[in-house]
């Protein structure tokens, strides 16, 4: 960690702004982050893996008084600007509104041979996850009742639905392709506006029987795993979630963990307390092995896992490598490592 008066790189600074800004929307809070990591080490190292930078700068003043960088102001007023206005939804569906918006802001930064890149999910290119993600809140809208063009049917998965819209885009410019994606985004918020009472509500989409409202924390998930892939693509750094929808994806997928088959017969079975730091972090018991032994472990847990929460939602992810993991782990390390080595099954294309 430097110290209060050295500057990092002006790039580095310059992107830390903009994905402060961006993800806070609000200058009063970029400078609580600011101020705060001078004074706690600690804070300043959640902070650093949260932003995928080194380092970050520990005085508010020096970041601004860099002739390099925008003042803060400025960055906040650009992004607002190109961000499209979300689609007002209940307090549940949250997270799935603002990672649309997250969206919008990358592909409005990002070219048309950007997209046609390979990508990182199958044989897609980098353009073909608009579609990707129109297809799956396809499926999504039509469990829940509405009218979908071209519908998915009762039996669709996620890979097929992509597949069938990917031939029905092939031709078709990139604005009409985005504008498939966003008519999807606000079909799905109007229906929650009008019955906002569905969210504990148990549906099945693509095989997944869980509520309503958790439904649109997946998608929100996806939604803001792949604004990452194409903003990589394109040299951008997407900021992670704001901290109440970091949470909730990883609330999701805390608990989801425990539902995952071990690797074989001998891999480790028991509990792991799993405690990610950071916006966004919180506490589990995770019982690995569970769904192969039948039931999951009611006793104490003999492995503590520490992560941060951008990196453990990586990891789930399949964005990250265990092995790439920078965790604390306490007790039993073979079933703590069990644990990460698992993990990023709960990926899905």
């Amino acid at each position: 960690m430097s110290g209060g008066g050295e500057r990092v790189p002006d790039q580095q600074l310059s992107g830390f702004l903009v994905d402060l800004a961006t993800a806070l929307g609000d200058h009063d809070q970029a400078r609580v982050i600011a101020e705060n990591t001078c004074s706690c080490q600690e804070c300043a190292g959640d902070e650093a893996g949260r932003y995928d930078v080194d380092e970050l700068p520990r005085s508010l003043d020096a970041i601004e008084n860099l002739v390099a960088a925008p003042a803060l102001s400025q960055v906040l007023v650009a992004a607002q600007a190109r961000r499209r206005p979300v689609p007002p939804v209940p307090t549940f569906a949250t997270p799935f509104a603002a990672s649309a918006g997250m969206l919008e802001s990358v592909l409005a930064e990002v070219s048309e041979d950007v997209l046609r890149l390979p990508g990182p999910v199958l044989t897609w290119r980098v353009g073909d996850l608009v579609p990707h993600l129109a297809a799956g809140n396809a499926l999504l809208a039509s469990a829940l009742g509405l009218s979908v063009e071209p519908a998915p049917g009762t039996a669709a998965d996620l890979v097929g639905h992509t597949e069938r819209l990917l031939a029905t885009v092939a031709s078709w410019p990139r604005q009409r392709v985005q504008a498939l994606w966003r008519g999807g985004v606000e079909s799905i918020a109007t229906l929650l506006r009008a019955r906002p009472e569905i969210a504990t509500e148990l549906i099945t989409v693509n095989g997944l029987p869980t509520t309503v409202g958790n439904h649109l924390i997946a998608r929100a998930f996806e939604t803001w795993i792949h604004a990452r892939d194409i903003g990589a693509a394109a040299g951008l750094r997407v900021p992670p979630p704001p901290a109440d929808s970091l949470g909730a994806m990883a609330n999701l997928a805390a608990r989801l963990l425990s539902a995952l088959p071990a690797r074989s017969a001998t891999a480790p079975v028991g509990t792991v307390r799993l405690t990610l730091t950071g916006p966004g972090g919180g506490s589990w018991p995770v019982h690995v092995g569970a769904a192969a032994s039948g039931a999951p472990s009611a006793g104490t847990a003999s492995a503590g896992l520490r992560l941060n929460t951008v990196e453990f939602c990586l990891l789930i992810a399949d964005r990250r490598h265990p092995t790439q993991i920078r965790a604390e782990i306490e007790g039993d390390r073979a079933l703590a490592a069990e644990l990460l080595a698992i993990a990023p099954q709960l990926a899905t294309p």
